[in-house]
């Protein structure tokens, strides 16, 4: 990515966490990268856009991190438990995308209307299905699991109790990880081959 275009998404995820989706303009981002709105609007021809180009940069940066935290696996059912637990502590923690997703619903509706995440599931599906599909070939996942349909649902299953949480869990079960182990319990037990050997901690 070159260096401008780097500029300009580092001031609009400065703009984005301070005011929201909303209120933040393309104005305001032309003026604290001090650049023209016409050198802008060839970066990037709307807010939308720029929005989904800097949704995409960071999950890539936080997937990074959160492989980076995983280490080495070797065993894939234990990776994607590994994956799962992590990803869930990882948007506990004050980032950016959480912060935002949490208190700016209009940022939220952009995202979901944003055409590159789909593009960013899809990449999401693709590695989870990957690891399932390397747990089937070493039997430690059940053969008739559809890689695709279970990567899918594994993603939307972490979605709903991280950022898209749509009711309140008891703070001190949550801080206990309580939510995280039942959620780990079911998707284990979903993929699980009987012949695989226990339940890793």
């Amino acid at each position: 990515m070159d260096e401008l275009k780097t500029l300009i998404l580092d001031n609009a995820k400065s703009r984005f966490d301070r005011f929201g989706f909303q209120k933040t303009t393309m104005d305001e981002i032309s003026r604290d990268c001090k650049i023209s709105k016409r050198t802008l609007y060839e970066h990037f021809h709307d807010k939308q856009h720029l929005f989904d180009s800097l949704f995409v940069r960071e999950c890539e940066k936080d997937l990074e991190i959160i492989f980076s935290r995983i280490g080495d696996v070797a065993d894939p059912l234990d990776r994607l438990i590994s994956l799962l637990r992590t990803a869930i502590e990882y948007f506990r923690e004050d980032i950016f995308l959480t912060r935002l997703l949490k208190n700016d619903d209009a940022l939220f509706s952009a995202l979901l209307t944003g055409k590159y995440h789909s593009l960013v599931t899809e990449n999401l599906v693709a590695i989870i299905s990957g690891i399932i599909a390397e747990g089937k070939q070493k039997q430690r996942i059940r053969p008739e699991i559809d890689e695709q349909v279970a990567a899918y649902v594994g993603l939307k299953m972490f979605q709903a109790f991280s950022y898209m949480k749509t009711i309140p869990f008891d703070s001190q079960k949550e801080s206990q990880g309580f939510y995280t182990e039942a959620l780990v319990d079911i998707f284990y037990h979903a993929l699980i081959h009987h012949n695989g050997g226990e339940k890793q901690s």
